[in-house]
């Protein structure tokens, strides 16, 4: 059977599709377009597993996972802050790019680390790749309150590499970061 909405356009004909057809729209979430497609993989220093992901309903929250790789193809080694001596990767953020740059974003990850802890080191052909939560654990008490659209759109990861050694990680002098950031990707649900 289809469905044509030819005077309903954009998110409006979208929300109409999910809720006539869809049993996996509830919650009131609308699943975010694609629109043009997902982004062009391109050779952003650090590459992430997939260029979309979709975040799934679990018990309590909505999650994905993203594998972020970097490689060290200079010939000296590259340092990373990290949370703890026995770390053996880098600390991440996440945030928006592109056209949805200036949009609010939502992530339930923090850091909470302990001081001194000295820099890691990946040498010349080494690499590092770190598992990053997307999503949020839901937030009933959240004021102004959580929406959809804040868990989602186009995002990259952005490794805390650093230039030097350093006998603590919070005084990394990290690199530009046009050298440490992912491709882009599209988190939907």
């Amino acid at each position: 059977m289809a469905l044509i909405l030819p005077a309903v356009r954009g998110r409006r004909r979208l929300l109409i599709a999910c809720i006539l057809l869809s049993p996996a729209c509830v919650d009131g979430r609308v699943p975010s377009p694609l629109g043009d497609g997902p982004p062009a993989r391109d050779d952003s220093p650090v590459q992430t597993d997939s260029v979309v992901y979709h975040l799934q309903r679990r018990p309590s929250e909505y999650r994905a996972y993203v594998s972020a790789t970097f490689t060290n193809r200079t010939a000296s080694p590259v340092y990373f802050a990290r949370c703890n001596p026995e770390s053996t990767t880098p600390m991440f953020g996440i945030g928006r790019t592109g056209a949805d740059s200036t949009k609010a974003f939502f992530s339930d990850i923090a850091w909470a680390c302990v001081g001194g802890v000295p820099t890691g080191k990946i040498v010349p052909g080494g690499s590092a790749a770190v598992r990053i939560p997307i999503g949020s654990v839901d937030q009933p008490a959240m004021q102004p309150p959580l929406t959809p659209e804040q868990l989602v759109g186009l995002l990259r990861v952005n490794l805390l590499l650093c230039r030097r050694y350093s006998e603590d990680s919070d005084f990394c002098d990290a690199m530009p970061e046009a050298q440490r950031i992912s491709n882009a990707f599209l988190v939907t649900y």
